[in-house]
Parts: structure tokens; C-alpha cells; sequence
């Protein structure tokens, strides 16, 4: 088949395959493969992995940051820092499963709360004062 002109003649076979490929694939239906994002599941609720991932890494780099600045953290690191930062780990997640981010924002979002730290149990206090004296709940003690 490869003799004089052979190269001609196997690319002329050749090329008559093609479109005999590419009528199977047209009676198949065959459709062009996208790449979908790692989808993750906690108790129900659907989550993109990427995303949880670098959420998690930004809160836990920030919290390595600013616990080995600081030399008071490192004397209480068990018994302040690490409540502190399994709080902003939790409160991350939570964000990531709720609103869903590209990664690029889910690492935003990571770093700030591990940032935040001791910033979020004041938060959630403000939150639950308003939520008390919004239902009528509160004690009549001024906030101190």
C-alpha cells in the first residue's frame, strides 16, 4: 500500500474514515465533555470542594499568623487560640456552604474570619442581643 505515491494513496483512506466517524457520532448524539467543578456534600447540603478547600486554608494560615505573632497567644495557645480558630473554621464552612463562592472568594472570605477571630463571638452576641430585645425577651438591662 505504501509503494510510489503510497502516502497518497493510505491519506486518501484515511480521510475517507473520517466522515464515516463522524456520522456515528452524530447518530450517537455524542456531546462535547465539560469539566464540572467537585461537588462535596455535608449533612445534605451540596458544596463546591474547591472552594471549601481554600476557604479553610486562608482561615487556618490566618490564624497561624496571627497566633505566631503574638507571644501571649503562643503561652494559651490550647486553651484561648484553638477554640477561637475551630470557631472561624466552623463559621467559614458555614459561610461556603451557604453562599457558595468561586475559589478565589472563598479564600477571601477564609482569611477574613480567621482575621476576625475573637471578632465573631462579639458579633454573634450583638446578634443575639438584637434577636432578644427584637422578641421582646430582654431582661431591661441596658448593654454594658
Amino acid at each position: 500500500m505504501i509503494g510510489t505515491g503510497g502516502i497518497y494513496k493510505g491519506g486518501f483512506t484515511m480521510m475517507a474514515i473520517v466522515p464515516v466517524a463522524a456520522a456515528a457520532l452524530t447518530t450517537k448524539g455524542a456531546t462535547i465533555a465539560t469539566s464540572q467543578p467537585a461537588v462535596w456534600h455535608f449533612l445534605g447540603y451540596p458544596f463546591e470542594a474547591a472552594g471549601m478547600i481554600a476557604a479553610l486554608f486562608g482561615c487556618v494560615a490566618a490564624r497561624f499568623w496571627i497566633g505566631a505573632a503574638q507571644a501571649v497567644r503562643q503561652e494559651h495557645r490550647w486553651s484561648l487560640d484553638m477554640p477561637v480558630s475551630a470557631m472561624a473554621l466552623a463559621v467559614s464552612a458555614t459561610l461556603i456552604i451557604s453562599q457558595r463562592p468561586e475559589p478565589l472568594g472563598a479564600l477571601m472570605y477564609g482569611a477574613g474570619l480567621g482575621v476576625l477571630g475573637e471578632g465573631i463571638f462579639k458579633l454573634a452576641e450583638a446578634y443575639l442581643h438584637k434577636a432578644t430585645t427584637a422578641f421582646g425577651l430582654d431582661d431591661g438591662e441596658g448593654k454594658a
